[in-house]
C-alpha cells in the first residue's frame, strides 16, 4: 500500500482526533466546533499506567463477552438522564440511549462473522451484535463513540454525528465514503477495520514488535515525533485508526487542554476505559457461576425458580428464562409460571451475575420439557354405565361388596357413597325397573360375597334384590334403609362400625354431602346426613352419634343449608366441632379439599357440580384412589380448583362423565 493510501486510511480519524477529543467544558469552559463534552475527572491532571506503546492489551481488546446487549443499553442509559429533543436543521435530536436504525446484511469473512440485517435496531443491539460478529470488545466501540462524536454523553446529538459516529472512512478533507454513512455502518465498518489492522497484511507501519517514530501532533514539522515500541497488535490498531501519541502536556492535563503540539484521541480512548470499564490491561476476573438449577414441577400453570451459586458474592443477579433455547419475553425474575405455549418445549434459565470489579458471570440450567395436565375420562352413554366405568377403574380384580343404590334420586345414593369407602364396596346405579344388562355384567365381573341395597322397597323393589341374587349366586343380599333419607343415613354410618369423627351435611341437597363423602371415603370417616331445616339435632341423629363414639363433629356448608344452631347443640353434647365451607357449593367444595389434602395431589377427579349421578359415582373413586373431588361446572374449571391444582402440581385429571356433562373447556382445564 503507498503512503498516500496509508494517509488517506489514517485520515479517517483526524476529525474525531483533533476536534472530536477537545478539551471538556467541566475542565475550560471551551468546546471546538464539532466537539462535545468530556465526561471524565475533570480533576485528573496524570494518567497514571498509560503506556503509549501498550494503550490496551489485545486479551482486553478483543474480548467480545464483556457487556451484554442489556447492560450496554443500562449504560447508555446512566449517561444521559435526560435528552434534549427537538429537532435541528438535521431532523429530529435522539440520544444514543434511544437511538434506533436499520441495519443491513453483511456476509461472512475472515475478518467478522456477517450480519444479519433488521429494521429499527437499537444502538445497544447493534453493538452488542457487532462486537459478537467481529471479535471486538463492545466496550471499545463505547469508548470510540465517545471520543470520537461524544454520542454516549451527547445530550442533544444531531443526525451527522450518527452518519459519522466513528470518523470510519470519512477523511477531514472529504466527505465519507457513502458505504458507511450510517450508524450501523460505522459500527460495523469500524470493527471489522480493526480485525484488519491487527492482521497485519496490509496494515505494517505500526507493527507491533519494532519501535516506531510516532508524531505528537499532524503537524509534524512545528512539533515533530517520539519513539514509541509498540507492544501489542490492539495497540498498533488504535495508533492506523489515530496515528499520534499525547505529549507531556497533553498528559498532565488529563482530560483537559494541553499545548499547540497536543493531540487527544489516544489519551481520551485510555482516560474513558480506565474511568468507565478499569483497566486495559487485564482481563477482570469472571464471577464464578455453578450449580444452576431448577425447583419446581414442568407442568403448565406451575412455578419455577431458579437458584444458582455465584462465588464471590455478587451485586446484582439477573435472570433469563428460555425456551427451546430462546429468550422468553419479560421472563426476567427468579420465578417463572410455566403458560399453555410452553407444552411440549424445553424450558431452562440462564443466570447472569455481576460485581464491580469482575467480569460478569453467567451459566444455564439444564433444560427440562414441559408438559401439560394429563386429562382421562371415565364415562358411559348413561348415569348406570358410568358408574360401572369408575367401578371396573376402582376394583379391576373385583371386590367383596357391592352397594347397590338408586339412579334417580340422590338421598339413599348419598348414604351409600358416603359408606362405601368404609365398606370397601363398589357402588353400583340401576333405575326401579331392574338391573340393566351392564350393571349385572358388573356384579359378575366383581365376584362380591355380599351385595346390600340402599333404600326401602319404595326406590328398590324386591325384584332387584332377586336379580342380584340371580348375578350373585353366592353372594349375601342384604338392605339398609330406614323411614326416611336420614335414618337410611345413620343406618349407612353404623354399618361401618364406631368412629371418633363424623362429617355432617344437609340432606336436602347433594352437593356438600358428596364432597363430604369423597374426603370421608378417603379417611374412613362417615357422614351422617341431617335436616339442616332445624335448628337442632334430632334424637336419633343424637344416639347415632352416640353409638359411633363421636368426638369431633366437622360440618360441610355455611350456615344457610346447616344453621349455627346445630353447632353449638353438637357442643353442648360435648363435641369439639368445625365448620368447612365457602360462598357455595364450589367453595365449599374447595374449603373441604384444602383441608383434608393439604400438601401434594399428583392425581384429581373431576364431576359436576350441576347434578349428582355421576359425582356420587365419583366420590367412591375419589376414596378408593385417595385423591381430591373436585366439583366443577360444564364447560370450564372453577378458579378455586385450578388454584388448587396449581399449589399441589397435579399432572393428571380424570373427568367422571361424559361430554354432556363436562365437555371440553373442562378437557382444556380452561379457568371459569
Amino acid at each position: 500500500m503507498s503512503r498516500t493510501v496509508r494517509w488517506a486510511t489514517t485520515a479517517i480519524a483526524v476529525l474525531g482526533l483533533i476536534l472530536g477529543t477537545a478539551v471538556p467544558a467541566t475542565a475550560t469552559g471551551a468546546i471546538a466546533a464539532s466537539a462535545v463534552t468530556a465526561v471524565g475527572d475533570p480533576a485528573r491532571t496524570a494518567l497514571a499506567g498509560f503506556e503509549p506503546g501498550n494503550i490496551i492489551s489485545d486479551a482486553v481488546f478483543t474480548d467480545k463477552t464483556t457487556m451484554t446487549e442489556a447492560q450496554i443499553q443500562s449504560f447508555f442509559n446512566s449517561k444521559v438522564a435526560t435528552c434534549r429533543g427537538g429537532t435541528d436543521s438535521y431532523g429530529p435530536i435522539i440520544c444514543l440511549k434511544d437511538y434506533k436504525s436499520d441495519s443491513v446484511n453483511r456476509p461472512a469473512d475472515v475478518y467478522c462473522k456477517g450480519y444479519t440485517g433488521a429494521k429499527g435496531e437499537s444502538a445497544a443491539r447493534i453493538i452488542y451484535r457487532v462486537a459478537q460478529s467481529c471479535g471486538i470488545n463492545p466496550q471499545v466501540l463505547i469508548v470510540m463513540l465517545q471520543k470520537e462524536q461524544g454520542l454516549i454523553t451527547h445530550t442533544w446529538p444531531s443526525k451527522w454525528r450518527y452518519d459519522a459516529a466513528l470518523g470510519q472512512a470519512c477523511p477531514d478533507t472529504a466527505p465519507c465514503d457513502p458505504k458507511f454513512v450510517g450508524f450501523f455502518h460505522q459500527i460495523y465498518g469500524a470493527a471489522r477495520q480493526m480485525q484488519i489492522y491487527m492482521e497485519g497484511r496490509y496494515f505494517q507501519w505500526y507493527k507491533a514488535g519494532k519501535t516506531w517514530q510516532i508524531q505528537w501532533h499532524p503537524d509534524r514539522s512545528r512539533c515533530g515525533t517520539g519513539p514509541v515500541y509498540i507492544a501489542n497488535k490492539a495497540t498498533e490498531a488504535l495508533y492506523y485508526y489515530t496515528p499520534y501519541q499525547p505529549n507531556a502536556a497533553a498528559m498532565r492535563a488529563g482530560y483537559g487542554t494541553g499545548d499547540s503540539c497536543s493531540s487527544y484521541g489516544n489519551r481520551n480512548f485510555y482516560n474513558y476505559f480506565t474511568d468507565w470499564f478499569g483497566s486495559t490491561q487485564q482481563l477482570a476476573k469472571a464471577l464464578k457461576v455453578t450449580g444452576v438449577t431448577v425447583q419446581g414441577k414442568f407442568l403448565v400453570g406451575q412455578v419455577l425458580s431458579a437458584t444458582a451459586a455465584v462465588d464471590p458474592a455478587p451485586t446484582t443477579t439477573t435472570y433469563q428464562w428460555l425456551r427451546n433455547g430462546t429468550a422468553i419475553s419479560g421472563a426476567t425474575s427468579a420465578r417463572y409460571t410455566l403458560a399453555s405455549s410452553d407444552a411440549g418445549r424445553s424450558i431452562s434459565v440462564r443466570v447472569v451475575a455481576q460485581k464491580s470489579g469482575y467480569r460478569d458471570g453467567s451459566g444455564t440450567s439444564a433444560a427440562s420439557s414441559v408438559s401439560a395436565i394429563k386429562v382421562d375420562r371415565l364415562y358411559g352413554p348413561k348415569r348406570e354405565t358410568t358408574a360401572v366405568a369408575v367401578s371396573r377403574a376402582a376394583w379391576p380384580t373385583g371386590t367383596g361388596t357391592v352397594m347397590l343404590a338408586t339412579s334417580q334420586d340422590f338421598p339413599d345414593a348419598l348414604s351409600a357413597a358416603a359408606a362405601a369407602g368404609r365398606a370397601s364396596a363398589s357402588l353400583l346405579l340401576t333405575p326401579s325397573s331392574g338391573l340393566p344388562a351392564e350393571v349385572s355384567a358388573e356384579i359378575k365381573r366383581l365376584a362380591p360375597t355380599r351385595v346390600i341395597l340402599m333404600g326401602g322397597e319404595g326406590v328398590l323393589p324386591r325384584r332387584l334384590a332377586d336379580q342380584a341374587r340371580t348375578v350373585a349366586p353366592g353372594a349375601k343380599v342384604e338392605r339398609l334403609s330406614g323411614i326416611d333419607r336420614y335414618e337410611t343415613s345413620r343406618a349407612a354410618a353404623l354399618s361401618g362400625g364406631s368412629s371418633s369423627e363424623v362429617l355432617i351435611a344437609t340432606g336436602k341437597d347433594y352437593p356438600d354431602a358428596i364432597s363430604a363423602a369423597a374426603v370421608g371415603n378417603s379417611r374412613g370417616i362417615p357422614v351422617l346426613l341431617i335436616n339442616g331445616t332445624r335448628p337442632r339435632l334430632d334424637a336419633p341423629t343424637i344416639e347415632a352419634l352416640r353409638k359411633l363414639g363421636v368426638r369431633t363433629a366437622t360440618i360441610i356448608g355455611g350456615v344457610g343449608v346447616v344453621p349455627d344452631s346445630v353447632q353449638r347443640h353438637l357442643g353442648e353434647l360435648g363435641l369439639a366441632t368445625k365448620r368447612l365451607h365457602g360462598i357455595d357449593r364450589y367453595a365449599t367444595n374447595e374449603a373441604i379439599v384444602k383441608a383434608h389434602f393439604s400438601s401434594s395431589a399428583l392425581k384429581v377427579l373431576f364431576a359436576s357440580g350441576e347434578g349428582f349421578p355421576d359425582a356420587l359415582s365419583a366420590s367412591v373413586l375419589a376414596g378408593r384412589w385417595k385423591v381430591p373431588l373436585l366439583l366443577t361446572r360444564q364447560s370450564c374449571v372453577v378458579p378455586g380448583a385450578i388454584d388448587f391444582m396449581l399449589r399441589s402440581a397435579t399432572d393428571t385429571a380424570v373427568l367422571i362423565g361424559g361430554p354432556g356433562v363436562l365437555d371440553d373447556g373442562v378437557v382444556a382445564m380452561r379457568r371459569c
